[in-house]
């Protein structure tokens, strides 16, 4: 990794924990203010006409562009110098890019039907291609980008008309695909394999994990799949409680794993033992957070009956401020501790 990328954590002992607190403090801090900050904007002016959809839209499609910036190699901030004026910057871009490609969704389609089914496709299209497949490989940056971008928005075009209506695959994959990825143990599983089998694994471990999921959510009776409509049923007569446990999901799946280096999981033998008992603890985590912020919300936004659910989607939002910083931080300041990938081994 690159010098400059080294920052005064290098010289912590290997394993400690002196450096990782701050960095998750730093993403509680920042989740909880940029939610606020969003209330008070999207609450005035309005995009979507749902002020927690606005809020929740303008994260993911910043995320996006975070998540396109890597598959880059950041480019093209790669000749910005210095650690922490390229991290702001590439924050800084991330925002006008995520609310400018929020306003300009909405202008050409109704975002409270399908800003998620186009985010979330193009998520998932973005993941297929350089996170669990390889598109493109050896391409300069300058036209893998422009490949990139003319291939995940035609793709994710033709998944909205080729579903059934709102045309989305659904999102739960991204919980297992963090874990995947950042606790290291899909590259551990799949070390010996050839990149197209190790693709093929990725998507089927996913599916394994979505259907456990969904019928676990099921049986408890908040969540109803439906493929023709999974997104929309959700949001008219299902529980918000499955999204604000997927959104906290979306938080800590990876974040925990890069920002503490698996700590202690990594530490337990074999280690897909450890991965496993990590990912239940954080299964754990993300249930206890989503119970805090639906609480949290209650009395910032008291429901005015008790069919107002306002406040839970709201908490929703709130979690979901999680996924962006969690993501973002780690990666617009990538050092020997946090990078992206994770640096760290199984022990």
């Amino acid at each position: 990794m690159r010098k400059e990328n080294i920052q005064g954590s290098s010289e912590k002992k290997e394993g400690g924990l002196g450096y990782h607190w701050p960095v998750f403090i730093a993403v509680i801090v920042a989740s909880a203010l940029n939610w606020a900050l969003g209330y008070l904007i999207f609450s005035r002016v309005t995009l979507s006409g749902l002020d927690w959809l606005d809020i929740v839209l303008t994260y993911v499609w910043s995320l996006w562009w975070i998540f396109a910036f890597a598959t880059w190699g950041f480019w093209p901030f790669t000749k910005i110098k210095g650690w922490w004026t390229k991290g702001i910057v590439m924050l800084i871009a991330s925002w006008i890019l995520g609310v400018l490609s929020t306003y300009i969704t909405g202008i050409f389609v109704d975002l409270k039907t399908y800003g998620f089914p186009v985010i979330a496709n193009l998520f998932f299209w973005i993941v297929v291609t350089d996170f669990s497949f390889s598109l493109w490989p050896g391409l300069p940056p300058q036209r893998k980008a422009l490949l990139d971008l003319i291939f995940w928005h035609v793709a994710t075009i033709l998944t909205i008309f080729a579903l059934p209506s709102p045309g989305q695959i659904p999102a739960w994959w991204f919980v297992p695909t963090q874990w995947l990825l950042g606790s290291g143990i899909f590259a551990l599983w799949t070390k010996d394999m050839k990149k197209g089998e190790a693709g093929i694994t990725f998507w089927l471990i996913n599916a394994f994990m979505v259907l456990l999921a969904v019928f676990a959510a099921q049986l408890f009776g908040h969540y109803r799949f439906s493929l023709a409509n999974s997104y929309t049923s959700i949001l008219t007569g299902y529980s918000p409680y499955f999204l604000i446990w997927f959104g906290a999901g979306c938080s800590f799946n990876w974040c925990l794993w890069v920002i503490f280096e698996g700590w202690p999981w990594r530490k337990i033998k074999p280690p897909t033992l450890g991965a496993i008992l990590g990912f239940v603890a954080y299964t754990i985590v993300q249930i206890i957070a989503g119970l805090i912020c639906i609480e949290v919300m209650r009395l910032i936004i008291p429901p005015t009956s008790p069919a107002d659910v306002r406040y839970l989607l709201h908490a929703f939002a709130l979690v979901y401020a999680g996924v962006y910083w969690g993501f973002a931080i780690p990666m617009a300041f990538p050092s020997r501790r946090t990078g992206f990938p994770p640096t760290w081994k199984w022990e």
